[in-house]
């Protein structure tokens, strides 16, 4: 007997109904609809197609575009006795090929994939075959040229809908302007979709701008005594997070950081601190985030502000999950300006640059006339940034040009395993291993890792197979380097870089011509979300108001972001107000904190409070 959509919720959520928000998009999807969904952060968007998908009792495919957003829902689902699996780079080739494998027999419920992934031969092959009953595609704006986290990879997902029309399909964001909205149901074909748009206006988060000439200090104050609640900080860069990081550690404040530049097992580390409450504070750049479903987030504050409104209430929206109050504060000093004009000349480089250091970067790599195509090779940025004479900011843009421009393949992390692909097989290579008997055991254990698929490559681990073959890791390379010159296999060490793969092979400098159409619409809308950023920080208006409008989205006053509480406030009860505040001793940055005044206003009322002898000043602090 097929249980109804309650019934799964209760059994494997344990919940008696769905939010008023869940439920339209619910039953469109169990009628097979095309849906595309538009859910603010914490509105619940993976029940909406994990109950409809467990409904149909077949396999539901989901493309989603970061391997710890993956990882984290497939270890919920399992926590729920429901197959899953998320099939990432992490993964070894035989392992890759078994659960692809498995998904077509109906081995699991849902299957986790990258936007990448779904263009491979294995994967397209095998989805022809799978028992689909729904196709999702999470974090969807990143189809979207309009959206602010564009992935051109994401366009692949065309592919799945020609193979597969009949399947549905259920497109889901936090974020989405109506022009992304559009374009998402244009690239991925959806056929008369329903579309669902909640409010952004969340009751339960009040939203606040405080201008401070010291936004670190503001932030610290606004911390101390707050270890018992749950926050987060965020920052645009790692030397933030770090140079933050060390003034809490300072000032005894318990606080983890998490960033990209950290090692899986730093950041899983970090991580499980500040989810059992071991830390009060997480300082962080925007690596995190994404699958983090940590209810009780009371506050989350901005020491940098994102360039993207879109980027903002993602952000903001991780506080208060529970429903309970919480609070979303950016701290501003007067700079945002310059700082984004600044951001803004380094991410849209001029195009004679990304030519000059695209040739520059070929030329290096030693990569001849007609050759190139398809290869992949490690970069040291750090390295090309100094012969170029442009800052490594700089660089890691061009390489994003290059890749919308259609040049590359960007590959931004590092520490890549090496690999061997082999260019012998079967009895060659058997007579092979009986000419040079030396060579057996270390073809053996590469075999072991091997897959049924003989041109992709093996990932290897020197180390282990030194201690497999009891070598020294001095010997293994060797072995491998003569394999490579007998032209038995193919060897990428071990590297630590980027890397790049040319989709194009080298040209005569004169005939490299790149196509800035891309870049000059990515310009223009990120020139357009920036606007946005500057009115929203700058504004007297309602701040919910803001961001509705931003949206497309009509509403009323919250009546709780600083901008209503200040108007709301009568002049005449201001006095009243901040004599109040100062039953407890305060400093001018911790009034600045609670009282949403301008920072010249409340600098004049103190003042006259302390002339009418009122209040007074003493160390530091105001006192009645």
């Amino acid at each position: 007997m097929v249980k109804t959509p309650k019934e799964i919720l209760r059994e494997y959520w344990g919940f008696d109904d769905f939010r008023l928000s869940q439920i339209p998009i619910v039953e469109d999807a169990m009628a097979g609809k095309d849906v595309l969904a538009l859910l603010p952060t914490g509105g619940g968007k993976s029940i909406c197609f994990q109950v409809p998908g467990l409904y149909t009792q077949k396999l539901t495919l989901v493309i989603s575009p970061l391997i710890a957003l993956m990882e984290d829902q497939v270890r919920n689902l399992k926590s729920r006795n429901i197959r899953a699996v998320a099939i990432t780079s992490a993964l070894h080739a035989k392992d890759i090929e078994r659960f692809i494998s498995n998904a077509t027999v109906g081995a699991y419920d849902f299957l986790y994939v990258s936007p990448e992934r779904i263009q491979t031969p294995l994967f397209l092959e095998q989805f022809k075959k799978m028992s689909l009953g729904l196709i999702v595609v999470d974090e969807a704006h990143c189809i979207s040229e309009w959206g602010h986290d564009f992935r051109p990879a994401y366009r692949n997902i065309q592919r799945l809908r020609e193979l597969r029309p009949e399947i549905p399909t259920m497109a889901l964001t936090a974020t989405a302007t109506v022009e992304v909205v559009s374009d998402i149901s244009e690239q991925l074909n959806l056929k008369s979709p329903s579309i669902h748009s909640s409010s952004f206006h969340r009751t339960n988060l009040t939203y606040e701008v405080i201008n401070t000439p010291n936004k670190l200090a503001s932030i610290l104050t606004y911390c101390n005594g707050k270890s018992h609640l749950c926050g987060i900080v965020y920052c645009s860069t790692r030397k933030a997070v770090k140079e933050l990081a060390k003034v809490f550690y300072a000032n005894k404040i318990p606080a983890a950081i998490y960033h990209g530049g950290m090692t899986p097992e730093e950041r899983s580390n970090a991580l499980s601190l500040w989810m059992q409450g071991h830390v009060g504070v997480m300082i962080a750049t925007n690596a995190f985030g994404m699958g983090i479903d940590k209810p009780d987030v009371r506050f989350v504050l901005h020491y940098d502000f994102p360039d993207n409104l879109e980027a903002y209430v993602q952000e903001a929206g991780r506080a208060g999950r529970d429903g309970n109050m919480s609070r979303a504060i950016a701290f501003i000093d007067g700079k945002e300006k310059d700082d984004f004009e600044q951001q803004f000349h380094v991410k849209f480089p001029d195009i004679a640059l990304v030519k000059k250091t695209f040739l520059a970067i070929l030329a290096e790599l030693n990569i001849a006339l007609g050759s190139g195509k398809n290869e992949v090779y490690s970069i040291d940025l750090y390295e090309i940034a100094q012969k170029q004479g442009i800052s490594y900011l700089e660089i890691y843009q061009i390489l994003k040009v290059l890749e919308l421009s259609e040049e590359i393949v960007f590959d931004e992390r590092t520490n890549h395993p090496a690999s061997v692909k082999f260019l012998v097989h079967g009895v060659d290579l058997y007579s092979f291993q009986i000419k040079y008997p030396e060579t057996y055991p270390i073809i053996q254990v590469i075999e072991r890792n091997s897959s049924l698929d003989e041109d992709r490559p093996i990932l290897i681990n020197i180390k282990q197979i030194a201690e497999v073959l009891k070598q020294k890791h001095a010997r293994v390379e060797e072995l491998l380097q003569f394999l490579v010159s007998a032209e038995v296999i193919e060897y990428t060490p071990f590297s630590q870089y980027p890397k790049i793969q040319l989709l194009k092979e080298r040209r005569p400098d004169e005939h490299l011509q790149l196509s800035y159409t891309s870049l000059q619409l990515r310009k223009e809308v990120a020139e357009k979300k920036l606007k946005a950023v500057l009115s929203y920080l700058g504004s007297e208006n309602c701040r919910v108001m803001d961001i509705l409008s931003y949206f497309g989205q009509n509403g009323e006053s919250c009546g709780s972001c600083d901008r209503c509480t200040y108007q709301s406030l009568e002049m005449n009860k201001i006095e009243a107000f901040i004599l109040n505040a100062l039953q407890m001793p305060l400093s001018y940055l911790e009034l600045l904190e609670r009282i949403p005044l301008p920072k010249e206003q409340l600098k004049r009322i103190l003042r006259d409070l302390q002339l009418s002898q009122k209040i007074q000043l003493i160390d530091g602090k105001f006192y009645v």
